[in-house]
């Protein structure tokens, strides 16, 4: 009985002391012309032109994300120097009507879990990749694609 005091006191201190899933900023963040559900369109054929393997579509919430995958498939130079956590990346794209006038916001997100431990991960160990890794360039061209399926 003794040792289960503190077993449960190690416990309940460390789910007291837990927090949610982090708050994560978009890796780009940008008004376009054009109605979300359009906007939502260009963004889903983006993400599939990229060979990008879908983990969810959803047109109602209009969010898309996909499944992770290794950065080395994609741009094998620049992956090369990435442990395999920092190179295993998702992403995920959010739009929404601007709230601030006319078109919509569309919101990028690379993800990675730099501190992943076994073969899943959880949210909370999730991060926005840093401005200077390679899957920025993945951002960039989900983002380029749907400004010129936007017009814009």
């Amino acid at each position: 009985m003794r040792l289960l005091l503190p077993g449960v006191v190690v416990l309940v201190a460390g789910c007291v002391g837990s927090s949610g899933p982090r708050v994560l900023r978009p890796s780009v963040e940008e008004v376009m012309s054009g109605s979300p559900s359009v906007l939502f369109q260009a963004a889903l054929k983006a993400v599939t032109d990229q060979g990008l393997p879908l983990r969810e579509a959803e047109p109602s919430a209009r969010v898309i994300q996909t499944d992770y995958v290794d950065l080395a498939s994609f741009n094998p130079a620049g992956a090369a120097q990435y442990p395999t956590n920092e190179r295993l990346v998702r992403f995920r794209v959010l739009v929404g009507p601007n709230p601030e006038g006319a078109g919509s916001v569309v919101a990028i997100f690379g993800i990675y879990a730099p501190f992943r431990t076994g073969f899943s991960t959880s949210e909370r160990s999730e991060r926005v990749i840093p401005r200077d890794h390679p899957a920025m360039d993945l951002v960039r061209a989900i983002r380029d694609a749907i400004a010129k399926s936007a017009g814009t």
